[in-house]
């Protein structure tokens, strides 16, 4: 009896080694594959001519819309306003970018977009400095307008989350937490860390 159980546990083990042998080979093609054919597309994309880009690809803000500047201008907001700013509604890889405007454009681009990310950081820091005026209007405004734009820093999320909450405003932290949820971050720590926050008003709430 012994020896049977033995012999079973012997065959399922080998079956169960070559199963495993066997979807580790396909794994390792399957990444071989994909290998190739990024570097193929790599090769292809750094031959591509450059490309004028296109006047819909850049951001142009309106400083009318928000609320007035304080006096100096402190958080650069004009000045990050007139720098020539790209903003990217849809994720594209370097590869991709660089297939359709060329490598030497993937420079600029990445200067254009650390533009427009420089304008919302300074946006953020304005409406931080009005909350902490306790003119949360102008503060909730201007976040609001951050957030609208794809902003990834966690305070244009965390304060408007604070306003949302001291208001009772119950039905502003589900939509935004819906919209943090639903918002593709490049950084997925910065996500779960602006989720946590907002989860822990609705908590209180």
């Amino acid at each position: 009896m012994w020896f049977q159980i033995t012999v079973v546990s012997f065959v399922v083990l080998f079956w169960a080694i070559l199963f495993l042998a066997i979807q580790s080979g396909r794994m390792r093609r399957k990444r071989e594959k994909l290998t190739r054919e990024f570097l193929r597309s790599e090769d292809v994309a750094n031959h591509v001519r450059q490309r004028p880009l296109e006047e819909e690809l850049f951001y142009v803000a309106d400083l009318g819309k928000l609320p007035p500047l304080p006096e100096g201008d402190p958080y650069k907001v004009e000045r990050a306003a007139k720098r020539k700013m790209v903003r990217f509604t849809l994720q594209a890889s370097n590869v991709e970018l660089k297939a359709r405007y060329g490598r030497l454009q993937l420079e600029y681009l990445a200067h254009y977009e650390e533009n427009f990310n420089d304008y919302l950081r300074a946006l953020t820091k304005w409406a931080e400095a009005l909350f902490l005026e306790n003119n949360t209007a102008d503060a909730l405004y201007i976040l609001e307008h951050a957030m609208e734009m794809g902003s990834e820093f966690r305070n244009t999320y965390k304060y408007a989350a604070d306003i949302y909450a001291a208001a009772h405003n119950t039905d502003k932290l589900d939509e935004l937490l819906s919209k943090v949820v639903f918002h593709t971050f490049r950084d997925p720590a910065t996500a779960n860390h602006i989720i946590e926050y907002i989860q822990g008003k609705i908590r209180n709430r």
